[in-house]
Formats: structure tokens, sequence, C-alpha cells
């Protein structure tokens, strides 16, 4: 092990040793909101009720983050801290931080793209909500220091990249969320996460160009729908995909199939409210 190595290690131990342990409960619900589900709901909800093109072309690019962080983890191949001081199960390497990474992309475009308050407040407020979900991983024992740092600077670098690229355009997000998902199931030797993520990036890409329309959801019944009938669904097609070890070819068809489903439900669900209200006026006609 290397001198940097060391310092980490023992900078990590300090963390923990300084955080009282009435606090981890407080770092477990702030870890919560780094995850890929929590991420990805939250831009779901912006696409479906509050703005569809910001919203879309926010979960391409936290589609593509979660790509990134699968195909770096599998490339450096680094353990995680032992069991002995890891307050929380987690699986899969260490290096770098996905919780880390996807949550610079996910509050990073968020605080370039919203349009409250001056950009330094919002960029401000990002900057303490990564710093908090980061350093939540090294107090909960299961990342190192290194990786969350390396885990900022990647999600950084890239949401700066991606953003070049797309320019705000969902389909480029979405063709990039492909590009890099084809990577990460490369690079990861077609394992689950490298799977479950090329088969989202490949529904989303796939479901979004079918359409070329942005979904307009205004009426409550259409709200009511979306969140108490098509979310659940998804969440429950998504935890099976991810979390139950389905074979391969389930993971990638579930997946697809959550992300298409994410991108078409308002479309489909506005289009049959329509017909629904249109229907008495052709009768009476």
């Amino acid at each position: 092990m290397s001198r940097a190595q060391v310092v980490g290690v023992e900078l990590g131990h300090t963390i923990r040793q300084v955080i009282p342990p009435e606090l981890i409960p407080v770092f477990m619900f702030i870890t919560f909101f780094g995850g890929v589900g929590f991420v990805l709901v939250m831009f779901t909800v912006d696409y479906w009720f509050v703005d569809a093109k910001r919203g879309a072309h926010s979960l391409g690019l936290a589609i593509a983050g979660a790509g990134l962080v699968v195909a770096l983890k599998s490339f450096f191949g680094e353990p995680r801290p032992s069991v002995d001081v890891a307050v929380i199960s987690a699986s899969g390497f260490s290096f770098p931080s996905g919780h880390a990474t996807l949550s610079t992309v996910a509050y990073g475009i968020l605080a370039y793209d919203l349009r409250k308050g001056t950009w330094r407040v919002r960029l401000a407020v990002a900057s303490v909500v990564v710093a908090l979900i980061a350093l939540s991983r090294v107090v909960l024992g299961v990342h190192y220091v290194r990786d969350v740092v390396a885990g900022v600077l990647f999600g950084s670098l890239f949401l700066l990249a991606a953003i070049s690229l797309t320019k705000h355009v969902p389909r480029y997000a979405f063709w990039l969320a492909a590009a890099v998902g084809t990577a990460g199931l490369v690079v990861s030797g077609a394992s689950q996460d490298g799977l479950a993520i090329f088969g989202a990036s490949a529904g989303a890409a796939l479901a979004w160009g079918s359409f070329d329309v942005y979904p307009d959801v205004e009426s409550r019944r259409e709200q009511a729908v979306l969140v108490v009938g098509v979310l659940p669904f998804l969440a429950a097609a998504g935890y099976v995909a991810t979390k139950l070890d389905p074979p391969p070819t389930a993971v990638v068809l579930l997946t697809g199939a959550v992300t298409a489903a994410i991108l078409a439900a308002p479309l489909v669900i506005e289009r049959f409210v329509t017909d629904e209200r249109a229907a008495p006026q052709a009768t009476d006609a």
C-alpha cells in the first residue's frame, strides 16, 4: 500500500471516529439521495410533471453517468474497505464511488439547468449536497476517501463533456447513454450492473427515437395514473432486474422496458385521456 493510500485509510478512520454514533442514521438517510434509484425517480418526475425537455435530457445524462460508474469500477477493480468497518452492506468494487460520481452528475446538471436563484447559489447548494453524499459513503464505511474524491472528479469532468456534447438535446443525451452503457457492458464483462445499464440506455434511446413530441401532463387524473399506477410498477420491475438476479436476457429486457415506459407512459396516458374525452363528442355528433 502506497503512502497516499495509507493516508487515505487513516483519514477515513479519523472521520468515522469523529462522527458521533447518533448521526449514523442521518448519514444513512443522506446516502439514499445519491443512489441510482432515487436519481432516476427524481428526473422521471421532472420529465413527467415539471419540464419534459429538461427532465429527458437529465435522465439521459444520469443513465450515461451510471454507465460510466460501471465501466470505471470494472476497469480499476479495487476492493471495498473491510466489512468490519462497514455500517451498511455494499457489493461490487470500490473505486470510484458510484454515489459520489452519479450525484455530481445529477445535482450538477440540476444546478446548471434550474433557473431559480443565482448560478452561484445553485452551485453552492449542489456542492453541499454532493459533499454530504460523498461524506456519507466514508462515514458508513463502504468507501475510502480516495473513492469519493475520485468520484466527484470523474463526475465533474464527465458532466462538462456531456453538456458540451449533447447541447441539451435529449436525443443526444440518450445516444451518449447508449454509447457509455455499451462500454460499461464490455468493460464489466457483461456483469449484472453492466447488463442493467446497457438495457436501460438501449431502451431509452430506442423509445425516444420513436416519437418527437414532449408530454404535457396537466390534468390531475393523468398525474394520478402515472404516480399511483405506473411508477410503482416500474419500480417493481427495476427491483426485479437489479436485485433478484434474473437471467441476463431478463435483466436487459426489464431495464429496457422500464426506461422506455418512463418516456412513453405520459404520452400514452395523455392520448388515452384525450381519446376518452373526444368519444362523447363524436357520439353526440
